[in-house]
């Protein structure tokens, strides 16, 4: 467990003096903020750390999120495609195409199980200040290599630089 905390932690604490030097020259030269880190949670995109690079229209979205213990090793791995439908000052309207590859091992009795989900549906960007946003999105989803089928809810905070 502690590893699994000190890895990403230690990935935020490299990376955030780079992202502050380019949050800061941007933000002097009001350059459109393409890049973000943050937290995603969804049954298409994966849960977990997230970053997104957003340059125009079209954006990608991955997220990461590995645990493992005693008992079990789970990762969930995001990869997501973005189309900006529309852009104002404190909203965006999205659609995406959510792609999700879940692993999760049981260590006590050597079983596992593995699966891609994948979605498709719209969203909306909610631009709280102009380096924070919160995004909710919904649509219709495979699940589990494709035996189920139905919505899906998709959830993310992001910090922009």
């Amino acid at each position: 467990m502690r590893t699994t905390l000190f890895i990403p932690l230690f990935i935020l604490f490299v990376f955030q003096g780079n992202t502050n030097a380019r949050a800061q020259y941007a933000s002097e030269n009001n350059e459109p903020l393409i890049h973000a880190l943050g937290v995603a949670a969804g049954f298409t995109t994966g849960y977990g750390l997230s970053y997104r690079f957003f340059p125009k229209r079209f954006g990608v979205q991955s997220t990461f999120a590995p645990y493992s213990d005693n008992k079990r090793a789970t990762y969930s791995i995001g990869l997501t495609l973005l189309y900006k439908l529309s852009e104002s000052e404190n909203i965006n309207l999205l659609l995406y195409q959510g792609n999700q590859y879940y692993y999760n091992k049981n260590k006590e009795n050597n079983t596992f199980s593995e699966y891609f989900n994948n979605g498709l549906g719209n969203g909306i960007e909610f631009i709280i200040q102009k380096r924070f946003s919160c995004n909710f999105m919904g649509g219709y989803a495979g699940y589990e290599n494709f035996s189920k089928v139905n919505f899906t809810a998709e959830t993310a905070l992001y910090y922009k630089f």
